[in-house]
């Protein structure tokens, strides 16, 4: 079974090919709803989730697998930052080489993953588009 790596802020995980959230026999929107689905509204569906829920990733990781799936499916989106600082939410989002988060997991792997190094490996270089 083939995986792909997500980065969601510090956090890199894989998206089993099992996940495609389309495989889900309980998958609520036909094929016409899943193709009218844009990376700005799921965009939106995240921060709207992170707003009622910041530590969402610690207390609800399928809605953040699920949301971080339908990005990777739809768009090849593969990396999310996403920020809530009291007051809303802001995020950047973008598609990387799997090479920059296979690194990525390395450091983390050894507990040299920070801001500093996600910053400087996916952020700083991303084209916002």
């Amino acid at each position: 079974m083939s995986s792909r790596l997500f980065l969601y802020n510090l956090t890199i995980f894989a998206l089993e090919a099992a996940e495609d959230p389309r495989l889900d026999p309980g998958f609520p929107l036909t094929k016409l709803q899943y193709d009218a689905l844009t990376v700005d509204g799921l965009m939106q569906l995240l921060r709207e989730e992170v707003h009622a829920n910041p530590d969402i990733l610690n207390h609800k990781p399928e809605v953040v697998r699920k949301l971080c799936s339908l990005l990777l499916s739809r768009s090849g989106i593969n990396c999310v930052k996403v920020h809530w600082d009291g007051y809303g939410v802001s995020s950047r989002h973008g598609a990387v080489p799997e090479k920059s988060l296979i690194t990525l997991r390395q450091a983390g792997l050894s507990n040299a993953l920070n801001d500093e190094i996600v910053e400087e490996t996916i952020w700083s270089g991303l084209q916002v588009v």
